[in-house]
């Protein structure tokens, strides 16, 4: 008779098809925060696109596209001025944006993974560090432009599919063995 008998039960095993929503929203989270860390650019960028279809919502789409041109250039030349006028406010309020988002995006994806895969943190002990490391990039001013929850995210589920197919392998593996052991002890009894 075979020995392990609790190899009937397959382990369980995380997938790139289960992750990527979960690493989707950390990247939404990502470019919502790069967009306010580089507010003191995109920021005068959207006043200037702002004014220029107001303008020319207002004005009607008769006007000829030499007039067009002349509305965004116009728009533009303002946009540029109040930008470089209003930059230090500008760049502080999407610095503290780029915070409040980070913060933000951190708990909502770190609940999302406890709430679904809370395996990620028990099964490796060093991914609670490289998710809090995640939110010390995104804190970080200027620095947070850069990606960390989505790397951080991917990193650790990349890790975890990895040891899972090493673990399902092994199952397979014992499995054969069994069902091998099975066969020879039917055959000689």
């Amino acid at each position: 008779m075979p020995q392990n008998r609790n190899i009937s039960v397959p382990p369980k095993t995380m997938t790139w098809a289960k992750a990527s929503p979960i690493i989707a929203v950390a990247g939404i989270f990502d470019l919502l925060r790069m967009f306010f860390e580089m507010f003191w650019f995109f920021g005068p960028a959207l006043a200037a696109a702002y004014c220029t279809s107001s303008v020319n919502s207002v004005v009607g789409t008769t006007i000829a596209a030499t007039a067009g041109k002349i509305v965004a250039t116009g728009c533009v030349a303002v946009a540029g001025v109040t930008g470089a006028a209003l930059s230090e406010t500008t760049t502080v309020l999407g610095v503290v944006m780029a915070m409040a988002v980070g913060l933000l995006g951190w708990l909502t994806v770190g609940l999302i993974i406890v709430m679904s895969n809370s395996r990620i943190f028990k099964e490796e002990a060093g991914h609670a560090m490289w998710f809090a490391l995640s939110l010390l990039i995104s804190e970080v001013p200027f620095i947070g432009a850069l990606p960390g929850l989505t790397g951080m995210t991917w990193k650790m589920y990349h890790t975890q599919i990895k040891k899972d197919k090493e673990n399902l392998k092994k199952y397979e593996k014992q499995l054969a063995e069994m069902n091998e052991q099975e066969v020879i002890e039917n055959v000689v009894y």
